[in-house]
């Protein structure tokens, strides 16, 4: 069965904190598939930047480690992919992961640094600065 998880969950089994919280997330993970939505990446990535003090090469290799995991699923995946991709090239996760659920239709924003290595090399659909 797919459960969808909150983003404690999954910051337990990036940081093993807690270790009674993280064996029963561990008993969890080997009975049932993980769900995880775009606001718990979203939460996941803020919570491991600003708490826990980790390096983008840090939190973008813990996704990339999830994408790999059988029992995770994440929303999105391919725009995922995309948006940790973007984020290693300098992008804010948020914005990456904003852009990359597109479906590329034409984005607005009044941001000009917005993903900007991500457009330079042509990684994301069309970003128009107003």
């Amino acid at each position: 069965m797919v459960i969808a998880v909150d983003t404690n969950i999954i910051i337990r089994l990036a940081m093993r904190d807690d270790e009674i919280q993280y064996q029963k997330v561990m008993a969890l993970f080997k009975e049932q598939q993980f769900f995880i939505s775009r606001t718990v990446q979203l939460e996941t990535e803020w919570g491991l930047r600003s708490r826990y003090k980790r390096t983008v090469a840090e939190i973008a290799d813990f996704f990339a480690l999830l994408l790999q995991k059988n029992q995770i699923i994440c929303e999105n995946e391919q725009a995922l992919m995309t948006a940790i991709y973007c984020y290693r090239l300098g992008a804010d996760f948020a914005d990456a992961l904003h852009l990359t659920n597109t479906q590329n239709m034409p984005f607005y924003t009044f941001d000009e640094r917005f993903c900007k290595k991500a457009i330079q090399e042509s990684l994301v659909s069309r970003v128009n600065f107003l």
